[in-house]
């Protein structure tokens, strides 16, 4: 049992040099030392940023009963009152109690997790210093890491092939593939040249399957290179000036035929409002890949004021394009010949391009909440209901006019598939009876 004792000795001794030591501690606090001004003890790593030693500070956080600044390389220990100044970003700590009371948080709710404080007056008048860079919502575009010389290459190998009109086929494979990079999106939008060929293929009615093939592929690189790239459909609007008068190969100019969704003449539009093909006007039944891709490129479009304009200007012919086709894809059933399977499989995909042209309508006219601006379209006065059934009942001149019958249009489509509860045609005409009142206009007697 001595032997026990004996060897415990030192453990006691050191005990009491402890509470030796915390005693001269406290003696040095309660003759008017602040205790945050106290040097570390030797045993403490302290982290020195310069040579000076009295600006090293703990590694780990020596918390008092008063806020100090906590330096963003120093750990912070388990259970500490920790605030941070939201506006100057510095954050301070200092020993919890939990029954503290704050005379400054009177009055402040305190069922948050984060209280809101008034600003001190020097912080509001700060100001960026005279040689910041302006703030820029998008941020900048830099050239992905992953990106090597090779394909830098054969990128601008692409845009010179295509504009000169080489392998067009290869070019347009290469720039599908690497448009939806938000660098090589804005390098497509900013060359001039690139961007009008693209619209001009994607325009293009398709005569032939090569024809269809590239004015699909290039819709999609559009759609793709504008696709969540504000600083690619800022360049595209930068070129509009020019790209709006231009024509592409003797045909409509751009501004007319870029907001074209259906072929000149459509069999299944004329089926669709009782009309009969003349001999004159060949039956064009629409592509839906084709149209899908068109309605994905508009979408993108119309995120911009000016092309929102552009496509509600009243000079802008209702037959071109425009909010007509759209409502016409809406209404038009798809008829590309036998019920077979592949046609089944169009019918299908014909579906899903109604149901984007119909949440294009509604996110870009029709609902606040997603960004649209309420009371743009439609633009032209609602006819009646009975008005709009004997336009659309046989009338080879209904085509056009589609829109001054929105409503009717889309009321009638959401009866005929009433008892398809999920129907994209219900919440399409729920957000127009629910539109704001500059998009109901007065009724016009023919």
């Amino acid at each position: 049992m001595v032997e026990y004792r004996l060897k415990m000795l030192p453990l006691n001794l050191l005990a009491l040099m402890g509470l030796l030591a915390r005693g001269a501690s406290a003696s040095s606090s309660a003759a008017g030392e602040s205790p945050s001004s106290a040097s570390p003890s030797a045993d403490v790593e302290l982290i020195c940023h310069t040579d000076n030693p009295a600006e090293c500070y703990p590694k780990v956080f020596q918390a008092t009963d008063e806020f100090q600044v906590v330096h963003p390389d120093q750990e912070l220990p388990m259970g500490l009152h920790v605030r941070l100044n939201v506006y100057t970003g510095v954050k301070e700590a200092k020993l919890n109690v939990p029954d503290e009371h704050n005379p400054a948080l009177e009055g402040l709710p305190v069922d948050s997790s984060v209280v809101v404080v008034e600003r001190e007056k020097a912080e509001e008048q700060a100001k960026p210093p005279p040689n910041a860079p302006s703030y820029d919502p998008a941020g900048s575009v830099k050239k992905p890491k992953s990106a090597d010389p090779e394909e830098g290459s054969a990128f601008y190998k692409s845009l010179t092939i295509l504009k000169k009109g080489l392998d067009v086929d290869g070019a347009l494979e290469m720039l599908e593939e690497i448009s939806h990079d938000i660098y090589y999106g804005l390098k497509i939008a900013e060359d001039y040249d690139t961007i009008h060929e693209l619209f001009c293929l994607s325009t293009r009615d398709p005569e032939d399957e090569t024809a269809l093939g590239r004015a699909r592929i290039a819709s999609l690189i559009l759609a793709s290179t504008l696709q969540n790239n504000p600083k690619a459909l800022a360049e595209i609007e930068s070129h509009w000036a020019k790209l709006a008068p231009s024509t592409c190969r003797g045909g409509d100019p751009l501004e007319t035929s870029i907001f074209a969704l259906l072929p000149t003449t459509s069999k299944g539009s004329a089926q669709a409002h009782g009309q009969t093909q003349t001999q004159a006007e060949p039956a064009v039944t629409p592509n839906p890949g084709l149209t899908k891709a068109r309605i994905s490129l508009l979408t993108s479009l119309l995120k911009s004021p000016l092309f929102r304009t552009a496509f509600l200007s009243p000079s802008q012919p209702a037959s071109a394009g425009g909010a007509s086709h759209i409502l016409r894809i809406l209404t038009t059933p798809y008829s590309g010949g036998q019920q077979q399977q592949a046609e089944q499989n169009k019918d299908e995909e014909w579906n899903s391009a109604q149901r984007r042209a119909a949440i294009l309508l509604v996110d870009t006219f029709l609902d606040a909440d997603m960004g649209a601006t309420v009371g743009q379209w439609p633009t032209k006065a609602q006819l009646t209901d009975k008005e709009c059934a004997a336009l659309f009942d046989g009338n080879p001149e209904s085509e056009g006019r589609e829109e001054e019958c929105a409503d009717w249009l889309i009321k009638r489509l959401s009866d005929k598939y009433k008892k398809d509860k999920g129907h994209w045609s219900h919440d399409l005409w729920k957000k127009m009876k629910g539109r704001d009142n500059k998009g109901r206009r007065e009724k016009v007697e023919l």
